[in-house]
Formats: C-alpha cells, sequence, structure tokens
C-alpha cells in the first residue's frame, strides 16, 4: 500500500507520527508546507508545498496536490491538519481513488477544530480523540492516540 502522509509542521506532525507504527510495511511518502527538521522515519520521498494560510495561496496548494496525487497515485491520503490536509483531500477526491483519512487534533477537546469541520464530509474514515466530539462527528470514530513513552 502506498500512504501518502500530509501534514502541516509543528504539533500536527507531531500527532500524525505517533501512528508511525501502523505504517510498516508500508511505502510512506510525506507533503509538508515548510522545511523543517523531518522525523527519524525511512520515507520514501518527501515534498514541501508552499505554507498556505486562508488566501490565495491555497490555489497553488491545490495545484501542488494535483500534481503530486498524480504523479504517486497513493492508495490513502492520511492527515491531522492542518490547511494542507483539506486541499490534498479536495484533490483526491477531484483525481485519485485514494480513500481520504483524517485524524482530528487531539487539541480539540470539545469543540472541533475549523479544519475537523471541513474533514468531515471529505473524508472516508474520520477518527477524532476525545469522547465529547462524537456530537459534532456522528460517524466519525473515537480513537485517542497516545503521546509520550506511555
Amino acid at each position: 500500500m502506498k500512504l501518502l502522509v500530509v501534514s502541516s509542521v509543528g504539533g500536527h506532525l507531531t500527532e500524525i507520527m505517533h501512528l508511525a507504527p501502523l505504517f510498516g510495511g508500508h511505502e510512506v511518502i510525506l507533503v509538508v508546507n515548510e522545511e523543517v527538521q523531518l522525523p527519524d522515519y525511512p520515507f520514501s520521498r518527501v515534498y514541501r508545498i508552499e505554507h498556505a494560510e486562508r488566501d490565495w495561496r491555497q490555489i497553488k496548494n491545490l495545484g501542488q496536490a494535483l500534481a503530486i496525487l498524480e504523479h504517486e497515485r497513493p492508495d490513502v491520503v492520511l492527515s491531522a491538519g492542518a490547511s494542507p490536509a483539506v486541499v490534498f483531500a479536495v484533490a483526491a477526491k477531484l483525481i485519485s481513488n485514494a480513500r481520504v483519512v483524517f485524524l482530528e487534533s487531539a487539541a480539540a477537546i470539545t469543540v472541533p477544530t475549523l479544519t475537523g469541520k471541513l474533514m468531515y464530509p471529505l473524508a472516508d474514515e474520520f477518527y477524532f480523540q476525545w469522547p465529547a466530539l462524537k456530537k459534532h462527528f456522528p460517524r466519525g470514530v473515537y480513537c485517542p492516540v497516545v503521546f509520550g513513552d506511555g
């Protein structure tokens, strides 16, 4: 299976990399939106896209997402946010058969993030980490990710 992990840098990337033990045996490609020291993981390839906020650079990101998806043809697009998640989910729905999987941020305890709200209708699988979010994401799955060494 080819897995395209899409993330903004910082906490979102840290969260998604806590799922790395599940990546074993799969080809994993990373997309980040800034230059950053990469996590210690054997990614097949790393793409760096433009850092876009809620501005015109989202259009540039959409073009970058379409090109990466066309080139890589992943089976799954996985993200925990933020902005790049939405752009890649839209692009995936437009041109690929990739399943879109989203993990809502652990920082969203009682109120969903904007990215979570946007991703919920786009994601084939949607996970949240706090039980209070079930009312916001009724078809989502409660799945807390444990951080740290235990």
